[in-house]
């Protein structure tokens, strides 16, 4: 019996579980997938520069239109999407802003700030009042490094169409071109697992079980009482917090028999509590990409990033920009150097949806692809800036042949046809105030209709925000361990 079982041991559940066993008075436990590697971890996990996928999931989309199927990358092991990503942009204090006018008490910009200030070590402007300097998560933008030619020469270009200069993307207000933001230290990358679960320091009151896979939640009528493990096990706990990411934590509740009824009955699941909105409103970061041709070297180490945000001529100037030019170092055998067009704030949405019954089954994920026009519009409008930049000389005094130009009546076929998910998924356990507009929890991540049962991760968001999901991810949990904690 524990006061809490936190379920995934990812971006957020780590947070979760070292926030609430600060007080040596309450019990936790921390169940994850994957292994625990915190004592033997290869290196290439922490690599700061570049990404491995050995400790995949394997999930796989469902085939889109085109027939395409999709790699989904997301980690099984403690520290979970950590160990994907390192970029550290917050998005736009609008994003926030909009959660709270969705009907989210307490979710504004400024209601925020003091969690995204507690969790981050800022190595560049510590000392700015929107950023923190002492918390566990470096950030930094590593300007002190030389760019490569070609990485110098996208930056150049970027201005030279009108992007200004940027140094600092998680300034409020900030649209422009600059480095990216990343969460490592001299090229080495730091996770929740690293950052709040430090080796040899987990305290005696936190009990971290890896390779534990949870089948379903345990009730008494509709308040949790614990969870069931795929081995039958049941974990008795007086709160139970969903931490499994934006794929695990709507499949987990509809095993539960918390879902969409018709769904649940198709699959042969009691209905427990008819929420349609678990797994519905998966958003995403789709993109496409352009090939300016540079065939030159590469270097292995390190490899920086620029990005540029901007707004679509749909878009207000007051609210997030909503697409994004993201510009890489050269990598790979042979080297491989493109701009990424992406949708920061994208309408189409998919869904995730059971198989089965069976806990060991993967879910059906389907994603957004571009089911909106608008999408499709705003993605050509940014291809055709990308274009522009590609095109400048600061790019093409180093790059080969420009790739062929896509007729203006083509454009948008072709983006349908060539667009890739990030992926940055979110949403699918959205937050709102009612769930017959497809809330899944409140603003205080409680899940509706039911007692003592959390979600705690990305999946919560209501809307993508116009950055980056791990930080705000693990801002989430910084502000929901805190609400948790008061109630235990």
């Amino acid at each position: 019996m524990f006061d809490v079982v936190v379920v995934g041991g990812g971006a957020a559940g780590c947070v979760v579980a070292s926030r609430l066993s600060e007080s040596a008075s309450r019990s936790v436990l921390l169940l994850e997938a994957g292994p625990d590697l915190r004592t033997n971890l290869p290196g290439d996990l922490r690599d700061g520069w570049r990404i491995t996928r050995d400790f995949d999931w394997g999930f796989m989309s469902e085939p889109d239109e085109r027939g395409v199927v999709e790699n989904l990358w997301r980690d099984k092991l403690l520290g979970g999407t950590s160990w994907v990503t390192r970029f550290a942009v917050r998005g736009s204090p609008a994003d926030y802003d909009e959660w709270e006018a969705l009907g989210n008490a307490g979710w504004s910009f400024q209601d925020v700030l003091p969690y995204f200030k507690r969790l981050e070590a800022d190595a560049d402007f510590g000392d700015q009042p929107w950023h923190g300097d002492s918390g566990p998560i470096p950030i930094d933008r590593y300007h002190e490094l030389p760019p490569t030619d070609i990485g110098a020469a996208s930056l150049r270009a970027l201005e030279a169409v009108g992007f200004p200069f940027i140094e600092d993307h998680n300034r409020p207000g900030a649209v422009g071109a600059g480095r990216m933001p990343m969460s490592s230290r001299d090229g080495l990358r730091v996770t929740t697992a690293d950052a709040y679960l430090p080796i040899g320091h987990t305290p005696q009151n936190l009990t971290i079980r890896p390779d534990t896979h949870v089948s379903d939640i345990v009730f008494d009528g509709t308040r949790a009482r614990g969870v069931r493990l795929v081995d039958g096990t049941v974990v008795r706990a007086s709160w139970v917090v969903l931490s499994a990411g934006t794929y695990g934590s709507p499949s987990i509740l509809m095993r539960s028999g918390i879902g969409q009824a018709d769904h649940l009955q198709a699959i042969g699941i009691p209905v427990l509590l008819d929420l349609p909105g678990v797994g519905a409103n998966l958003a995403d970061h789709p993109a496409v990409d352009i090939d300016p041709g540079y065939r030159g070297a590469a270097r292995d180490a390190p490899v920086l990033h620029s990005i540029a945000t901007f707004h679509s001529g749909a878009a207000s100037s007051d609210a997030p920009p909503d697409l994004m030019l993201w510009v890489a170092d050269p990598r790979g055998t042979p080297p491989e150097f493109s701009i990424d067009v992406v949708l920061l704030k994208p309408r189409s949405r998919g869904t995730v949806r059971l198989r089965s019954a069976d806990p060991t089954d993967p879910p059906r994920i389907d994603l957004p692809d571009l089911r909106e026009g608008s999408d499709v519009e705003r993605l050509a409008e940014a291809y055709l800036r990308a274009w522009e930049v590609a095109s400048r000389p600061e790019i093409r005094h180093l790059c080969a042949d420009m790739p062929p130009e896509i007729d203006a009546e083509d454009l948008r076929g072709w983006i349908r046809a060539n667009s890739y998910s990030n992926p940055h998924v979110v949403g699918t356990c959205s937050m709102g105030p009612s769930p017959d507009d497809g809330a899944v929890v409140d603003a205080s991540g409680r899940v509706h209709g039911t007692e003592q049962l959390s979600v705690v991760d990305a999946s919560i968001m209501p809307d993508a925000p116009s950055g980056f999901p791990h930080i705000p991810t693990i801002m989430i949990a910084e502000r929901l361990s805190e609400q948790i904690a008061s109630l235990l």
